[in-house]
């Protein structure tokens, strides 16, 4: 009853743990919605990978997708201030005991988050993002 027992309430922790929901507000989950500059289709990459420079693919086209740094300036303050605020406002209402108010006002601002996340998805655009010329200027090339 020495080491056997003591590990077996430890696994039994564990596999609780894991089958559990991931955290909303955990950084490890985190997804980033872009839009392809090739084919003009989304995807997600992990936020905690998306930095300037890194090179992504299209799991559509297999196209390269190149974050600048004023491209990773906005997503990471965006993020930031999200989740940051979402954290001071958890830890308000768990001292409180308001946990249902939490989950309710987590929620709607997750669809708003998900939104402006679209959003910048669609506004932003990657390194050697391929511009097509209009009227006249289209004729000459």
């Amino acid at each position: 009853m020495t080491a056997d027992s003591a590990a077996k309430p430890q696994t039994a922790g564990l596999s609780t743990v894991s089958s559990k929901t991931p955290d909303p507000l955990d950084p490890l989950g985190w997804e980033l919605p872009v839009l392809c500059k090739d084919c003009n289709q989304d995807f997600h990459v992990p936020y905690r990978h998306f930095q300037a420079g890194v090179v992504f693919h299209c799991r559509h086209c297999h196209g390269s997708y190149v974050p600048t740094l004023t491209m990773y300036q906005r997503v990471r303050d965006t993020f930031e201030r999200f989740y940051e605020r979402m954290r001071r406002e958890r830890d308000q209402m768990i001292q409180s005991g308001n946990d249902a108010a939490f989950e309710e006002r987590l929620a709607r601002e997750m669809t708003q988050f998900h939104q402006t996340l679209e959003l910048l998805a669609r506004e932003l655009h990657p390194a050697g993002k391929v511009v097509r010329r209009k009227g006249w200027a289209a004729m000459f090339t």
